[in-house]
């Protein structure tokens, strides 16, 4: 069976304390590399295959992300205005109607390369990776064609990138357990991400979505930054 993508959901809440000075104006989406935000990336690749149901969750700054409806008229916005005191479970659950049909739930801060590492069909929920022989970041290993062991370091793995699309069946799933876990003690603490990967992974058999590791870039820091667009070495200065 080949199920269709139909939406897509971009987690754009949060700070990105680890890109100050640059985010104290900005946030980390919007932030320019070369001439062009972060986000356009990825909405771009989304649109390239025709995914133009798209809703942005954004938190910190959020009057910001009104300007990329300039260029992207048809985008909605979701609030989450508990982003500073919960992890990005806050942005699952503001949004959690709209899982739903076939869904992609995506990152807003991943330097899109290669736009086809968006896909308008999938045989099964997937969630895009690269090859590592080693690895500090989350990853994720495969065991019977699907993925298994979500962790943070490994060797001989899959470097995860916050890029997944889900079922019709899924999306039902993941709404539902995503409801439980956040009325759980502790469970707005959790990344959204391990309600299917870690706390109710048996209730979800997700595929690997292979790419080269260049196809994304997750700048982590200022300093990588500054590594891929020079013109930040003298910012704030």
């Amino acid at each position: 069976m080949t199920y269709e993508a139909k939406r897509a959901i971009v987690l754009a809440a949060g700070f990105g304390s680890r890109m100050v000075p640059v985010t104290l104006q900005t946030p980390k989406p919007l932030v320019k590399v070369k001439g062009t935000r972060i986000i356009d990336t990825l909405l771009d690749a989304l649109l390239e295959d025709g995914i133009d149901d798209i809703t942005i969750v954004r938190g910190y700054k959020k009057e910001c992300f009104d300007e990329l409806l300039e260029k992207y008229p048809f985008l909605q916005f979701r609030d989450n205005d508990l982003y500073e005191k919960t992890n990005s479970i806050s942005s699952a659950k503001a949004a959690l109607d709209l899982i739903e049909g076939g869904c992609y739930i995506c990152e807003a801060d991943l330097l899109i390369n290669n736009p086809d590492v968006i896909r308008k069909y999938h045989a099964s929920s997937d969630y895009l990776c690269s090859f590592a022989r080693q690895t500090d970041d989350w990853c994720l290993s495969e065991k019977n064609g699907f993925a298994a062991d979500y962790r943070k370091g490994g060797e001989e793995c899959f470097n995860c990138y916050g890029i997944s699309f889900w079922t019709p069946e899924d999306c039902d799933q993941l709404r539902s357990d995503i409801e439980e876990i956040w009325n759980e003690e502790g469970g707005r603490d959790v990344f959204w991400e391990f309600v299917p990967l870690v706390l109710r992974k048996d209730n979800y058999e997700v595929k690997l979505h292979e790419c080269q590791k260049g196809d994304v870039a997750e700048i982590d820091s200022f300093q990588e930054l500054i590594a891929m667009d020079p013109t930040y070495k003298h910012y704030g200065k």
